[in-house]
């Protein structure tokens, strides 16, 4: 008799019957669909103002690095009071940021370093909205909801990613790029707004583990409260470094991430800047490309009986996704390059479905807001080394980045292969 499966025991459209979760699954897919339209038209103006891979590297690393800087902080914030409030709060400034920047563009006063500066404010503020928004499901739905409600964000964020670039692309060429920025202002307000509908089962956690606990959990004074962040963040870095499985994934993640993030973003928008015809709609088709693919495997997860233990499916998904940026540095058209970025897509919502759904099941509650902090920073955090390593290597030579990045993966996939310490990780 073939063995039960529990990612098939409820429908993934299932958590949409719990009104809160719905009301968040709307907002903030609105919210997305008007990031895609941003994450567009800020490298197109970058690459525009500058003609620089470098220069665009450093400008998504003015996001990366406070980002990166503040996702624990984040991660305890989220953890010591509602995650919502931490979202309601992070997308109102959001909001405001976008506004001022459509209004910099849309006047022709637009200058590099304002690049920089808007860059640094987004970063900034998802430092502290990522570990909340990935800490609020636990509160809002079942655990044996909590793979299908994972597939339903995953599988929505990249049909998004899919359709959104797109029409940003379009929307730049055919009218110009400040609508694109106001879209994404005015999504930031609608999910502002939805928010504060959402209500989470979970009491805010003001307390840390009670093999840690001190005294640093009273409100006494304001060196008190500085005090006791710190302790909270770590506590959430002990709990992560003394669980083995965890601390073995997330470094890694982190390891694959430094070559590949920055290679992929970077390398993809001068691919459609110096080797295909099409500008903006051609980076919008390759970003979709990558939306599509990623909403495939966001759906695998659910809808398969067996799936590797989480040491197998990295070796896997790293093997699969190392070989594909090497055929990516010599494709001659945007047709093969939008297929392998499929391929690279669906590899990468396949892994962060199942993923996530490993460490939320295994993670306390009371710690999820900073061990989710921990785990976006074993992307995010390296993101702005890997951002500078892809904008020297694009400038030397676009073949170049692809095919000694995927060197860098390919090697040390086979180096944790021949370790049976990761083959075993479940």
């Amino acid at each position: 008799m073939a063995r039960s499966n529990p990612n098939n025991q409820v429908p993934f459209w299932q958590p949409l019957t719990v009104r809160s979760f719905l009301l968040l699954f709307i907002g903030e897919n609105i919210s997305l669909l008007g990031n895609q339209f941003y994450l567009v038209a800020l490298p197109w103006l970058t690459i525009q103002l500058t003609d620089s891979g470098v220069s665009l590297g450093t400008v998504l690393m003015a996001a990366a690095i406070p980002r990166a800087a503040l996702l624990l902080l984040g991660g305890v914030v989220s953890d010591r009071s509602f995650p919502r409030i931490v979202m309601i709060t992070s997308n109102a400034l959001r909001a405001l940021v976008t506004i001022l920047l459509t209004t910099i563009v849309a006047i022709q006063a637009i200058q590099v370093w304002h690049l920089y500066l808007f860059s640094v404010c987004f970063g900034i503020l998802e430092g502290f909205f990522i570990p909340a928004s990935k800490a609020i499901v636990p509160s809002l739905v079942k655990k044996e909801l909590l793979v299908a409600s994972n597939t339903l964000i995953q599988g929505t964020n990249q049909l998004i990613l899919t359709l959104g670039p797109v029409i940003g692309g379009l929307l730049i060429a055919t009218v110009n790029i400040e609508s694109a920025f106001a879209i994404d202002a005015a999504t930031f307000i609608f999910t502002t707004i939805v928010l504060f509908f959402v209500k989470g089962s979970l009491e805010p956690n003001i307390e840390p583990l009670q093999a840690v606990e001190s005294s640093t959990q009273k409100n006494l004074n304001s060196s008190s409260k500085i005090e006791n962040l710190m302790a909270g963040i770590r506590e959430g870095i002990n709990y992560g470094w003394h669980n083995l499985a965890l601390r073995t994934v997330l470094l890694v993640v982190m390891v694959y991430n430094l070559t590949f993030i920055g290679p992929l973003q970077i390398g993809v928008t001068s691919l459609a800047h110096n080797r295909f015809p099409g500008g903006a709609v051609a980076l919008g088709v390759m970003n979709s490309a990558w939306g599509g693919g990623g909403l495939l495997g966001a759906l695998a997860p659910s809808l398969l009986r067996n799936i590797p233990r989480i040491g197998i499916l990295m070796l896997i998904i790293g093997t699969i996704q190392g070989a594909s940026l090497m055929f990516l540095g010599f494709v001659p058209n945007v047709v093969l390059a939008s297929l392998t970025i499929v391929v690279l897509g669906f590899c990468t919502g396949f892994f962060i479905v199942t993923e996530i759904t490993w460490i939320q099941k295994r993670t306390p509650p009371e710690i999820l807001g900073r061990v989710m902090s921990l785990r976006m920073l074993s992307s995010f955090g390296i993101a702005p080394f890997s951002y500078a390593l892809a904008g020297l290597l694009v400038d030397l030579n676009l073949t170049i980045l692809f095919s000694l990045t995927s060197c860098i993966i390919l090697i040390l996939m086979a180096w944790l292969a021949a370790n049976p310490s990761i083959r075993a990780l479940k």
